[in-house]
């Protein structure tokens, strides 16, 4: 008997032990996916960002050469008016694509769920674990005691006496 308590808190130990290990590498499985989709969203996002900063450097350089040259050659407008034409095309093309990422990015963003099955399976760990540790106070009582296992109606009238002499 002496031998047994030790033992059987050592397995408990070691079954806690284990399912806590369960029941991280389901969590980690289970957002693996999500965590992969927020990535990519954030990618796309993190383009749709540099795309739109790109525009704005793109809005420079065309105010200094862009389109110009080819609205001046085709509808003779004065150079000032092809200038200011060209720039408004790429700056339009840019933003269009900007928002096409962000549409992409916000696509991806929303099939990310949390985890579905661990918060069941923990609920269950835990309900066995303490149904266990009720079992396990039945036993080590009845031992102490010196009879056989008690059933849980002799468990509570003994826990309501203790109560009302320590009142």
């Amino acid at each position: 008997m002496p031998n047994e308590i030790p033992d059987l808190l050592s397995r408990i130990t070691d079954d806690v032990r284990a399912i806590v290990a369960d029941e991280i590498a389901l969590a980690k499985a289970e957002l693996k996916p999500a965590v992969r989709r927020i990535g990519v969203g954030s990618g796309m996002m993190g383009a749709a960002a540099y795309v739109a900063v790109s525009a704005t450097i793109v809005l420079w350089f065309t105010l200094a050469a862009g389109f110009s040259w080819l609205y001046a050659a085709t509808t003779g407008v004065s150079p000032l008016g092809a200038l200011f034409f060209g720039t408004l095309t790429v700056v339009v093309l840019l933003l269009i694509v900007a928002g096409l990422l962000v549409w992409a990015g916000k696509t991806s963003f929303s099939g990310v769920h949390g985890p579905q099955k661990t918060p069941e399976t923990i609920t269950g760990a835990l309900d066995a674990v303490w149904t266990g540790l009720a079992e396990g106070q039945d036993r080590v009582a009845a031992e102490l005691a010196g009879d056989g296992p008690p059933d849980r109606e002799r468990r509570q009238q003994s826990d309501d006496i203790q109560l009302d002499l320590k009142n």
